[in-house]
């Protein structure tokens, strides 16, 4: 159905290469449920789509450069050591998410919005990812969460849910080449890079053409904004509490294994750094709600293998406020 409603032009032809992943992300994290029909979400994905050009990256790439050398090298509560080159990447990931939603904001609500790149480390947010609206302060604070298309969770980490009312996940496809395939298409690989090489005598001319052509063009961008978690609604004064759990209990076929559930819906708080309290809570949880659940079931969240060590506020994207009607709400707000 994906593959048709870009052929009829109802979806951009940019997911033409992402379609498995946009359904995986869909189906597995619940927004299918959300609508009466397949068509609907499809009507859904027209409105909330927005297409990022090689200027949209250009925009992330600059101001990502200019945060990602003052981030840490690590990941915040893990030992995983990433590089300057790494986080510049990761960075711009992130930006593009914001830029894709302030392009949607003014597309179907006319309002203008800035984004605010003046970011520290991560451990120290900002309340707002958006600088003005219209000119003016926000009235709300907003924090615009960047995940791939296939992903299927909204995750608010460390203390960030104390700072921002509302939180959006926009989802984005873009993929391992989009960096590089970028420094080909503003002429950084053929003109300085591969223009070095051939003066240095590194290369011929012969194998500088090869390389031109084996690296991948750039693409436009596909991405939607997958919908928002206003924080007000919650009691969030308890940093265990879980709102809303389910998933499928997976049978170990070690002898004296431990039985694990593995969480498709959830919408709560977790914290790693204090595993064996938020499994037992979880399990407990599960059990209220009469699922059959063994007492020493492990838990996991399915499509992420390791959280950093740090309390986390979690929402499955079907659980996302998606429609027209309550996203008016949230801009009147703004």
């Amino acid at each position: 159905m994906v593959s048709t409603a870009i052929n009829e032009g109802r979806v951009p032809r940019e997911f033409s290469p992402h379609i498995s992943q946009l359904c995986e992300g869909a189906l597995r994290g619940g927004d299918l449920e959300r609508f009466s029909t397949a068509n609907d979400w499809l009507d859904w994905l027209q409105w909330s789509t927005v297409v990022l050009d090689e200027n949209d990256y250009l925009e992330a790439a600059v101001h990502a450069l200019d945060l990602a050398p003052k981030l840490a090298g690590t990941d915040y509560g893990t030992s995983r050591m990433r590089d300057l080159g790494q986080l510049w990447t990761d960075t711009i990931r992130g930006f593009l998410g914001e830029i894709a939603f302030v392009k949607w904001l003014r597309r179907n609500f006319g309002v203008s919005a800035e984004l605010d790149y003046r970011k520290g480390p991560l451990e120290k947010f900002l309340p707002s990812d958006l600088k003005e609206v219209n000119g003016r302060a926000p009235r709300i604070r907003i924090s615009i969460k960047t995940t791939k298309l296939r992903s299927i969770w909204l995750d608010v980490p460390y203390e960030q849910i104390e700072h921002s009312d509302i939180f959006v996940l926009v989802r984005i496809g873009v993929t391992r080449e989009h960096f590089v395939a970028f420094l080909k298409k503003i002429s950084v690989v053929k003109n300085k890079l591969l223009e070095r090489a051939k003066q240095l005598g590194i290369i011929t001319e012969e194998e500088s053409s090869e390389v031109w052509e084996s690296v991948p063009d750039f693409e436009n961008i596909p991405s939607y904004v997958a919908g928002f978690i206003d924080k007000r609604e919650y009691d969030v004064s308890d940093k265990t509490a879980i709102f809303s759990i389910d998933g499928r209990l997976k049978r170990t076929r070690r002898i004296g294994g431990r039985p694990k559930f593995v969480v498709t819906r959830f919408v709560g708080f977790w914290n790693p750094g204090e595993r064996d309290r938020y499994v037992r809570k979880a399990v407990q949880e599960l059990v209220r709600r009469g699922l059959t659940v063994p007492g020493n079931a492990d838990v996991e969240f399915e499509g992420i293998g390791e959280f950093s060590r740090a309390l986390h506020f979690i929402a499955h994207s079907g659980a996302l406020k998606k429609s027209g009607e309550e996203w008016s709400e949230v801009v009147e707000s703004l």
